[in-house]
């Protein structure tokens, strides 16, 4: 199994994860030959998605400001700012409900599979114990 999970893809770290956790699953295999079912799920990335729609909400609100009519009160420069921060907040809230909702649909189409743990890993976690 690789040292780092992160560098793998997403599916494959899920598989990786589910693995490197047996040890603590009930129906943890004793012997290399014996297979677990497990669950594979491919689901989009929470921080990147969200981040990508706070940008975006701060962008257009950026521009609200920009494009707004000018007012005594306030300069362009603070009403621009007011709107990217107020852009931002509203494309976090969008953005989560938009990573549920996908989350939820990909969530179903998840595919079950036999995964059998390699040897080499049984022995490595019988010299750390």
């Amino acid at each position: 199994m690789p040292r780092d999970l992160g560098q793998t893809c997403p599916r494959t770290y899920h598989l990786l994860s589910t693995l490197k956790g047996m040890e603590q699953h009930p129906a943890t295999p004793k012997t290399a030959e014996q297979s677990v079912e497990v669950q594979i799920h491919s689901a989009p990335k929470f921080w990147p998605f969200i981040l990508t729609f706070v940008v975006l909400g701060a962008l257009i609100g950026l521009v609200i400001g920009l494009l707004g009519e000018p007012s005594q009160e306030y300069t362009r420069a603070s009403a621009s700012g007011f709107f990217a921060m107020f852009g931002a907040g509203l494309g976090a809230g969008i953005g989560a409900l938009v990573f549920v909702i996908i989350d939820r649909v990909s969530s179903k189409k998840s595919t079950k599979h036999l995964a059998v743990p390699l040897a080499e890993d049984n022995d490595s976690s019988t010299q750390q114990g």
